[in-house]
């Protein structure tokens, strides 16, 4: 089927699929709100280049079931300090290359987790509760990561990990990309689907039930507030995907959170610059006063 045609009839799907939801909403309150977070947490999965296979195979990498569902923990290198990196929505570790080729592995021990249903893991469910757990599980076996690097989804997954335990042993954060929270995700699959509000009500009561925090509490802004540990973040002001202005207003409300603000980049935030600032922050005894930096 040729390209174009495809993407019309996903289209047709994807609408069809909400007119379903908003008729049912008021029906069958229960099934729909269980369909509708089927929906949301179905992955479509993006496949591994021949490089990026070549990368992980460099790893020792351990299967972990979450829920019934495997995660992949890989691992690099044998030292006394360590570092998490955790991937977006339908990414993968592979997009970790560029950082983990700079790290002195004498030095650090590094870690990269494939969430369900991406990367190396199979499935093609996940919910932020299941990545959550897999750092959680990650934690408990390796001990404290001295910094956790986060990519989009994997950036709201860091927060709401920190919001369900403050006390939970990161020393620092990187967060790139990040969505401005679980309302921006609501808003996306609301408007790709035309829900209405009864099916979103339908969706929040059994988001709530699986969610160890209330979702509307799963915010950066929340996560900014109460952090007391050195943050980087990481944003491009061309960002599409989780547009600049939430986070940048979310960032007002703690100033010592340091920040490089790129502009061009978009979302994937790839570039030598973006590496070498993320990497610096790491390395560095950080004093967590406010710095600030542009590209």
């Amino acid at each position: 089927m040729p390209k174009g045609i495809h993407t019309v009839m996903r289209k047709l799907i994807v609408k069809f699929l909400g007119v379903c939801l908003n008729v049912t909403a008021p029906i069958v309150p229960k099934w729909n709100g269980k369909v509708a977070f089927k929906l949301l947490c179905r992955v479509r999965r993006v496949g591994i280049s021949a490089r990026g296979k070549q990368f992980l195979a460099t790893a020792r990498s351990e299967y972990m079931d979450i829920d019934g569902a495997p995660a992949v923990l890989h691992r690099w290198g044998k030292g006394s300090k360590s570092i998490l990196f955790l991937h977006g929505w339908m990414s993968n570790s592979q997009r970790w290359q560029p950082y983990i080729d700079q790290v002195d592995l004498e030095e650090y021990t590094v870690y990269a987790l494939d969430a369900p249903g991406h990367g190396m893991a199979k499935g093609n469910q996940l919910t932020i509760e299941m990545y959550r757990k897999a750092v959680v599980r990650t934690i408990e076996n390796s001990g404290t990561i001295d910094a956790l690097v986060c990519h989009s989804l994997g950036s709201l997954v860091g927060a709401y990990a920190f919001l369900h335990n403050t006390s939970i042993p990161i020393k620092k954060y990187v967060i790139m990309g990040a969505p401005s929270g679980m309302d921006a995700i609501f808003a996306y699959f609301q408007e790709l689907l035309g829900l209405s509000s009864a099916t979103i009500s339908n969706l929040d009561r059994v988001v709530n039930r699986v969610l160890k925090v209330p979702h509307q509490e799963i915010t950066m802004g929340n996560f900014f507030t109460k952090v007391t540990h050195p943050v980087l973040v990481v944003h491009d002001k061309s960002d599409v995907i989780t547009p600049h202005l939430p986070i940048a207003e979310a960032l007002d409300l703690n100033a010592k959170v340091q920040r490089y603000i790129t502009n061009g980049l978009k979302h994937d935030l790839k570039s030598d610059a973006v590496f070498k600032t993320v990497l610096a922050f790491i390395m560095k005894d950080t004093n967590h006063g406010e710095e600030r930096y542009s590209a």
